[in-house]
């Protein structure tokens, strides 16, 4: 152990070492990191423990759902229904207003207003024949994600939202709300508003590890040798003895160890700032966007109390979620009500929304695309979709 991580870092792996249990083993290798100085010399130390930490801790929740096996269904386990929005908060009295937005939206839950939420409130919002599921879940306490106030199960469920939206009160101090909010969800192996890692790690026969940079912008890495090296013990210390990886883009020692890591989910989240109706709010909110905006793209600033929100919520959602609405046609009738796929869907996606066998037996489809030179176009299943497209599939 490197002499640059000081005695009381050394003294904690030490205990480590020495520890029984995989609890134990957690419990110690997170104070090490904690004690660990973060500069270029410690940098491979602590990506090496972080890994080991991230193994210890998926045998151990690995075992736990073993046991649960035969439980009842978690009352936090919620049936998507639409696009799954959840709204989150830091555990507060009084809370941030997550009931009186989520009755805002859409109706449910007014006698829950003022009121602690043990379990998940639900609510449909309604938009041009669009559905969104609204989840109103109960608040997040420190150390939630190693289970404090039922919060494995809330974040279990959060991992599967297609949308979080974080609130934070701004008549109180913002820093400390939106920092538990993020160490719980980093904890929870929840990555907000980034892409996965350019990188892909493949298990093999033999060869042991082979590291190759495939693109143009993965030669651009800092002293490649050097990573190179560090990607191959990392993978070695995740138990991968033969493997090929491909780096695809620039990445660090963090980007490897999330591709090491399966439990690892990439969330689109927007923070949605409450209470903007009290003095001084404004001045907390200008504060918010300035610091946040790298990590948040989306700020928005509400008062449910003044009905201040976007009215093209749903707009928004969808473009921020690169979403888009495609409209069947069938006996000439147009839906009412749209699919939503991805917005590099083709008609093959439609085919297989509505029914393989739509797949199975297509022979053509016709897209009607408004304002387009060829208003109706003949097509394949390749074709590519825009928003707002109608669709016709023809059968054999």
């Amino acid at each position: 152990m490197s002499s640059n991580i000081g005695s009381e870092a050394q003294a904690a792996y030490q205990k480590y070492l020495d520890a029984g249990s995989k609890e134990e083993k957690i419990k110690r290798l997170e104070e090490f990191l904690s004690l660990v100085p973060k500069h270029k010399a410690t940098e491979k130390i602590v990506a090496l423990n972080k890994s080991r930490l991230a193994k210890l801790r998926r045998e151990v929740e690995e075992k736990k759902q073993k046991s649960k096996a035969s439980k009842p269904v978690s009352p936090f386990s919620i049936k998507k229904e639409g696009i799954q929005i959840i709204l989150l908060s830091d555990y507060h009295a009084p809370g941030t207003g997550k009931t009186s937005l989520l009755h805002y939206l859409t109706g449910a839950a007014k006698d829950k207003i003022g009121k602690f939420t043990a379990l998940p409130e639900i609510g449909i919002y309604k938009y041009k024949n669009v559905r969104f599921q609204v989840v109103d879940m109960p608040s997040l306490m420190e150390d939630a994600s190693k289970g404090i106030g039922n919060g494995k199960e809330i974040l279990a469920q959060v991992r599967a939202a297609d949308l979080l939206c974080l609130l934070v009160d701004l008549s109180r101090n913002y820093k400390p709300q939106i920092e538990l909010l993020l160490n719980e969800l980093e904890e929870a192996e929840i990555r907000l508003n980034v892409e996965p890692p350019a990188i892909t790690i493949e298990k093999t026969g033999s060869n042991r590890i082979q590291v190759f940079y495939i693109t143009k912008e993965s030669k651009e890495n800092l002293n490649i040798p050097e990573l190179t090296e560090k990607i191959i013990d990392l993978v070695h210390a995740n138990g991968i003895r033969n493997g090929v990886v491909k780096v695809y883009g620039k990445i660090s020692l963090d980007d490897v160890l999330d591709a090491l890591t399966p439990a690892v989910v990439y969330s689109k989240a927007v923070l949605i700032c409450t209470k903007g109706d009290l003095p001084y709010t404004s001045e907390e909110f200008e504060k918010i966007k300035s610091e946040y905006s790298n990590l948040f793209p989306w700020i928005i600033g509400t008062s449910v109390h003044k009905k201040t929100f976007p009215e093209d919520f749903g707009d928004k959602i969808l473009s921020f979620l690169k979403k888009i609405k495609i409209f069947t046609k069938n006996a000439g009738k147009v839906a009412e009500k749209p699919l939503i796929l991805n917005e590099d869907s083709t008609v093959k996606d439609v085919t297989l929304k509505i029914h393989k066998t739509f797949f199975e037996l297509f022979d053509h489809a016709i897209v009607i695309r408004e304002g387009a030179r060829q208003k109706r176009k003949k097509v394949g299943l390749d074709y590519a979709l825009k928003d707002r497209d109608i669709v016709e599939i023809h059968t054999r």
